[in-house]
């Protein structure tokens, strides 16, 4: 397996949370509360123009998440990590 095997695909490094949820498969509620626990690596959108800007949009950086995801899954004992391989027989 490659590190390109792990990876989430998408044309861009950001997505909106709507999007993220779509490809992670979770509800949005869920990748929400994700966000709202900082669980997740996000960019918080505002305009630059409005003087008491809030938070207009929270996009999620799916190439900081796909990275950390790596390190978590490489960072496992080496007996957990492979576990799934003995079902393919491997």
């Amino acid at each position: 397996m490659t590190k390109n095997d792990y990876e989430v695909k998408y044309p861009l490094d950001a997505v909106s949370v709507e999007k993220f949820s779509e490809l992670l498969g979770k509800p949005e509620t869920a990748v929400r509360k994700m966000i709202t626990n900082n669980k997740l690596p996000v960019v918080e959108l505002t305009d630059p123009e409005a003087a008491a800007a809030r938070v207009g949009e929270r996009w999620v950086v799916i190439s900081e998440f796909n990275r950390r995801v790596l390190e978590a899954y490489y960072n496992r004992p080496a007996e957990e990590r492979d576990a799934w391989l003995k079902w393919l027989g491997l």
